[in-house]
């Protein structure tokens, strides 16, 4: 399926993006900066949610990738106008401390997205990390070829 033909099946929906697509999307990726830019598209129709250390992180993936501090911090900028930040705040790391995840970083985004109105899925290529998660975990990929 053409990913034109899937933009018809995307109603206006709550999502959570784990860091890793963020960064597949900023830092295009081989394979998987597709279906993440696709992920983009469809903001009018999808109001997107990603934690507010997910901005550190990508910050330091783009240094890393020899991307200047200004033009960081400007694609930065235009992320910032894309997605709906949310605090990680002190009960939220009290949370993922005590949650049983594997994977430290992802319980904090987990305890992030359960703040999300009608949340209906996390997206992350590495769901997972998402196993104790009461929120579906899918790939971009698998949200772009589902209906919702």
């Amino acid at each position: 399926m053409k990913i034109k033909a899937m933009k018809k099946h995307i109603r206006n929906i709550n999502v959570f993006l784990d860091a890793n697509v963020i960064i597949d999307y900023m830092l295009p990726r081989k394979h998987h900066s597709k279906n993440a830019a696709s992920l983009f598209d469809e903001a009018k129709k999808v109001s997107v949610y990603v934690c507010s250390f997910t901005f550190a992180i990508v910050y330091h993936h783009m240094r890393k990738k020899n991307i200047s501090h200004s033009r960081a911090l400007h694609q930065l900028e235009q992320l910032f106008q894309k997605v709906v930040c949310l605090s990680v705040n002190d009960v939220i790391i009290q949370q993922a401390l005590k949650s049983g995840f594997n994977d430290f970083e992802d319980a904090i985004q987990y305890f992030c997205a359960l703040q999300v109105p009608n949340c209906e899925a996390i997206i992350s290529r590495d769901r997972r990390g998402f196993h104790l998660s009461a929120i579906p975990a899918i790939s971009p990929n698998e949200f772009l070829s589902k209906e919702f």
